[in-house]
Order: structure tokens, then C-alpha cells, then sequence
């Protein structure tokens, strides 16, 4: 299963299509905010959550660190429509496995052949 956060409802929608498409047998929920996220990984279990960096409510980093300690080992891509410098100057942070732009939301099927062959 495939957790999905972020605010603008045009951006779950295209990951879930991206995932659909791809011919991939994943189910895909979708999380508008931090609490939505939280609540949706305590009953879903995710394999890979996709999180907006940016978000009202908390930023995606807060969302990390509540779904690390939900589910450790948990695989994040953390992505945005433009990637904060201060992730790419201190390096990839922890729980994180993918930094992704939004305009390269079409590469979700490459991350989850990744992390389905680890």
C-alpha cells in the first residue's frame, strides 16, 4: 500500500494515476495533512509513503518523523515542487529514502520497482 500526503488534491490525484498506469498492483490512500497522514499509516500500514515537503499543519519532515516512529524502516519520498536547500546541503534526512520534485511525480513506479527488488 502506498500512503500519499499532501494538500492539493490535484497532486494525490496524479500520484495515485502515475501508480494505477504503471500496472502496479498497489493500493494507493491519499492524506491531505499531518494528522490525516498519522491516522491513515496507524490503520493502513503503508509499504511506501510519498509526502509533500511543504504543508499547512506541519511540514513534511514532521510527517516523517511521525510515521519513522509509527513504523520504523517505513520508505518516504519526500517530494515538493521545489526541494528546500537545506535538504540537499545537510543531506537526505533520516527515514527519507527518495527527494523527488512534484514534476517528477511519473518516476513513482521506478521508486517502487527499487524498493520492491531491496
Amino acid at each position: 500500500m502506498v500512503l500519499v500526503v499532501d494538500d492539493e488534491p490535484e497532486v494525490r490525484a496524479l500520484a495515485r494515476i502515475v501508480l494505477e498506469v504503471s500496472g502496479h498492483p498497489v493500493r494507493v490512500v491519499e492524506a491531505a495533512d499531518r494528522l490525516a497522514a498519522v491516522a491513515a499509516a496507524e490503520r493502513e500500514r503503508p509499504d511506501l509513503a510519498v509526502v509533500d515537503q511543504r504543508m499547512p499543519g506541519g511540514d513534511g519532515l514532521s510527517v516523517v518523523a511521525d510515521l519513522a516512529a509509527l513504523q520504523p524502516g517505513l520508505a518516504v519520498v519526500l517530494c515538493s515542487a521545489a526541494i528546500d536547500g537545506r535538504l540537499t546541503a545537510e543531506g537526505t534526512p533520516p527515514g527519507v529514502r527518495w527527494l523527488l520534485p512534484k514534476h517528477e511525480l511519473v518516476r513513482l513506479p521506478e521508486l517502487l520497482d527499487q524498493l520492491l527488488e531491496s
